[in-house]
């Protein structure tokens, strides 16, 4: 407050009246009032020069806008998420395959469960201790192994979508690639194909939202971290994760004439577009030894690759072209044949398997006779 003036000289405030002269309260509070205005004044220009924001009056507050659409709900055939295994981990503990969607002629039963998808599906239980391995299916397998397996299992009958982000889908293989996203972003934990070989437990990779490995490059000149993409094949992630949502919206481009488009490639762009959602681990983690050249001839025939020394985690035994070997396998040809895959697979020959082959392979022996 000025002091006021008498006769063009200034009157002191010591002069005022006790009525006039303002209290150290009234100086205060106005201190403080001017304070808090030029405060907030100065903030809000440095926000809007922060954020490139107008200060005009038709600019309507983010906080006043509606809230986004609701997410689409849960399959009703898909489960809710389990409990993560541990404290601080985000993934649930559970194991997912699907398996079964390839059209069947009606009144066809289910293939047979193979004997090496049955040591892959025994290796995942040994290492990875689910809490449950929920099994998608359109058509159960039949036969020996899987009578063993079933009961471990928790049983969905899925439903292969025809389509995805507007995109018709027609192959088998294709499907499964959406409903293992779906099953993850509803559900969450492990995705495994039926040929993933576990040889030491994921427990910590469980701590961060989404988990994928490289697969290499065909071409060597590539750079190793120039690989093919991202392979599909293991998919770890805790439910709604929004790398799993960009991948899924990715399939807005989706056409069946590049074969591995959406299920490697894809997820390799959005990776290095969205780097902070999803852990990238080495092709040597998951998919190693390949399958290209002659690597899995050596797999099968040579015996100077050890699995458990080199700390991988799994291996992709690409059974479409290893299919020679896969479907020979015994438990007696596991133990006697020396050979680095036998070696793998030994610790997952179950205790009843070697009766339960024989009554197989006699069985077998007696149909084609």
């Amino acid at each position: 407050m000025l002091p006021k003036w008498r006769n063009g000289t200034p009157k002191p405030l010591s002069s005022l009246s006790s009525r006039t002269r303002p209290t150290p309260r009234t100086l205060l509070i106005l201190t403080l009032t001017l304070l808090i205005g030029l405060y907030f004044l100065l903030s809000s220009s440095d926000h809007n020069a922060r954020t490139g924001r107008s200060t005009s009056h038709f600019v309507i507050p983010s906080k006043k806008f509606l809230p986004p659409p609701a997410q689409p709900a849960r399959p009703d055939y898909l489960p809710p998420p389990l409990t993560p295994k541990k404290k601080g981990m985000v993934v649930p503990n559970s194991l997912h395959y699907i398996y079964g969607l390839k059209p069947l002629p009606a009144g066809q039963k289910g293939e047979e469960l193979p004997y090496y998808a049955y040591l892959a599906i025994r290796s995942a239980l040994i290492h990875l201790e689910p809490e449950k391995i929920y099994f998608h299916y359109e058509h159960l397998p039949t036969g020996p192994w899987w009578d063993l397996l079933e009961p471990r299992f928790t049983l969905i009958r899925t439903q292969a979508p025809e389509t995805i982000m507007g995109n018709h889908i027609s192959h088998f293989a294709h499907k499964a690639d959406v409903l293992r996203l779906l099953a993850m972003r509803h559900s969450g934990g492990i995705y495994l194909d039926i040929d993933m070989f576990v040889t030491k437990s994921f427990d910590d990779l469980l701590y961060f939202p989404t988990t994928l490995g490289m697969e290499s490059a065909t071409d060597s000149r590539r750079d190793v971290l120039d690989p093919e993409g991202l392979c599909n094949a293991v998919i770890i992630s805790e439910p709604h994760s929004p790398f799993i949502d960009r991948w899924i919206a990715s399939y807005e481009t989706f056409t069946k004439d590049v074969w591995a488009g959406h299920s490697v490639v894809k997820p390799w762009e959005i990776a290095r577009r969205y780097p902070d959602e999803v852990q990238v681990l080495s092709q040597r983690a998951f998919f190693w030894p390949m399958w290209y050249g002659e690597e899995i001839q050596y797999t099968h025939e040579k015996d100077d690759y050890d699995f458990y020394k080199t700390g991988q985690y799994a291996y992709h035994a690409w059974e479409t072209l290893a299919m020679k070997y896969l479907e020979e396998l015994s438990p007696k040809s596991i133990r006697e044949e020396n050979n680095s895959f036998n070696r793998m697979v030994r610790p997952f020959i179950g205790p009843e398997d070697d009766v339960v082959y024989e009554k197989w392979a006699s069985s077998k022996r007696g149909r084609s006779a």
